[in-house]
């Protein structure tokens, strides 16, 4: 049973990218459509958070600080990101022929969807300050006590990664399938870096050789949600556990790996000081992260949030039920961290709709819910799609049902 806190609050936790935005220099009209798009949603909660998810984060780890905010980067403005010297046509070709007319409903190129490009917009940080602004504005003309956090994935997807594939491969030396290509790029906070005489915000002077990646990432990373005046950061796919998605891909657990993992987790929350870390799971048990990938238990007492991983593309289904009530223990047992069920209705990064293309897994989640959802203390999900539209109607109501129809029978 949960606590009576637990029970009583309920946040919603919504992501949201720079696709929604057709012009850059005035975000406001997008942010609004998109708070009344999501009224039912944000007026009902306790507490409203947005994950902005500009990228994958590679943007933190290169930011140079305030005097630099006119510097621009690459952000997720593709659909299905291949990676820099990806060949489009014939990855449309094998789309085109594997999916449109040979009928495939699963797995990749089914999940990564068409390759393109839908904005050819400037991002820079200037620009991101005008587009926390304008949220953090509308919130407050709205009377919503918003907590805005930026998105960090320690994997090359969505866009170009400068930091992970070019500056410093050494501390980014993981794998993963980035739409429908393997690319290498993933973040190991076990390992560590080369001297690099660039500045960053955290290192002003540059990277002395031998520095902990993971010891550079929390620094980066409390540097600029500080400057950017965010709450907090979003770390993503199991952002500090190297080889995605299954056991099978972990490295061994030694107690080298499992002490560098805690000193990433203790050194993050360390840095970050009150400001919040959200955490989305590996989409196994905390049981499991604990024996194949090193992640102690002791871990979680660093994090504010965890999101229980439910997407329909990776999941294992006999999983859902006994990774969320591994994460309703932690939580029970040290009054932390809170836990977020997770929903599915579109991706922002690629083109598939899980309430049409997988309707048996979108209506599992809600089934899911019915049955735990009054002990969880929120829910997330992606709040608009590939091309920058938000959540149709249709299923963002009967999901909103669910959910309401379960709170209301909770136990305060």
């Amino acid at each position: 049973m949960a606590s009576d806190k637990a029970a009583a609050e309920h946040q919603v936790c919504l992501w949201l990218t720079p696709k929604i935005f057709p012009d850059f220099s005035d975000p406001l009209p997008q942010v609004r459509e998109f708070f009344d798009h999501y009224a039912e949603w944000t007026t009902t909660a306790d507490q409203v958070v947005v994950v902005f998810c500009t990228g994958n984060g590679d943007h933190i780890l290169n930011y140079r600080g305030l005097r630099n905010v006119q510097d621009s980067f690459d952000w997720a403005r593709y659909n299905c990101y291949g990676g820099e010297h990806a060949d489009a046509m014939a990855h449309n070709l094998n789309w085109l022929q594997r999916v449109r007319e040979g009928g495939e409903r699963s797995y990749n190129p089914y999940c990564a969807g068409p390759m393109f490009i839908l904005s050819e917009q400037v991002m820079t940080y200037r620009v991101l300050q005008r587009i926390y602004a304008a949220l953090r504005e509308e919130a407050d003309r709205r009377g919503i006590e918003l907590r805005l956090l930026e998105y960090l994935e320690p994997g090359p997807e969505f866009c170009r990664s400068e930091w992970k594939t070019h500056r410093h491969p050494e501390g980014a030396p993981g794998s993963a399938d980035a739409g429908g290509t393997i690319a290498t790029g993933v973040i190991d906070v076990c390992s560590s870096l080369h001297a690099d005489e660039r500045a960053y915000a955290a290192y002003p002077q540059g990277i002395e050789e031998g520095l902990c990646t993971g010891d550079f990432v929390a620094a980066q990373t409390a540097s600029f949600t500080r400057d950017m005046e965010l709450d907090g950061v979003f770390l993503g796919n199991q952002f500090g556990l190297l080889g995605f998605w299954h056991p099978d891909n972990a490295p061994e657990p030694t107690p080298e790996r499992r002490a560098g993992i805690t000193r990433f987790f203790d050194g993050l929350r360390e840095q970050m000081g009150d400001r919040l870390i959200y955490w989305m799971d590996s989409y196994w048990p905390a049981e499991v992260e604990d024996e194949r990938w090193a992640m102690s238990p002791e871990n979680y007492r660093r994090l504010d949030a965890v999101m229980v991983s439910n997407f329909a593309v990776l999941v294992e289904r006999t999983q859902i039920i006994p990774n969320l009530k591994s994460r309703l223990r932690i939580r029970d047992q040290h009054g932390g961290p809170k836990v977020l069920f997770s929903f599915d209705f579109v991706d922002p990064w690629y083109t598939y709709r899980v309430h049409l293309d997988d309707r048996k897994n979108f209506e599992y989640q809600h089934q899911v819910y019915r049955q735990y959802g009054d002990r969880c203390d929120g829910v997330t999900f992606f709040a608009n799609d590939t091309f920058g539209h938000y959540v149709t109607r249709p299923p963002l109501a009967e999901t909103h049902a669910v959910v309401t129809g379960t709170l209301d029978h909770r136990t305060t």
